[in-house]
């Protein structure tokens, strides 16, 4: 394999690595989100829990899994109806990629939390 070759092949690694970097926490802290309210939806005591007492259920569950940016730039909304209550993250996540370079990721989910 000739220097070229290596030299190629490790600017591939390395983008391929920093890119990686970028968007595999954005992912987690999401799925860690969503498992967080699919938790809460399967829980028996959240189909008695009032909007403001599930909303700090919610916060608090956040913050111990170290997702503060979800509390601090509102990035979940708790709809609750009469019948029903319905967790929606709704967010984008913005980030410099390369020099000139800008990423946007955005997510909707909506997880009804009672049957």
């Amino acid at each position: 394999m000739a220097f070229s070759e290596i030299l190629i092949w490790l600017s591939i690694c390395i983008a391929v690595g920093s890119i990686g970097a970028k968007f595999v926490p954005v992912y987690w802290d999401h799925r860690t989100a969503i498992s967080i309210v699919e938790d809460l939806a399967q829980s028996p005591e959240t189909s008695q829990l009032e909007s403001d007492a599930l909303q700090t259920m919610i916060e608090r569950r956040f913050k111990l899994n170290n997702l503060h940016d979800f509390i601090k730039e509102n990035r979940f909304e708790l709809e609750s109806g009469s019948d029903r209550s319905v967790v929606r993250l709704q967010y984008e996540v913005r980030g410099d990629l390369a020099v000139n370079i800008d990423y946007v990721i955005a997510f909707d989910d909506s997880i009804r939390l009672d049957d």
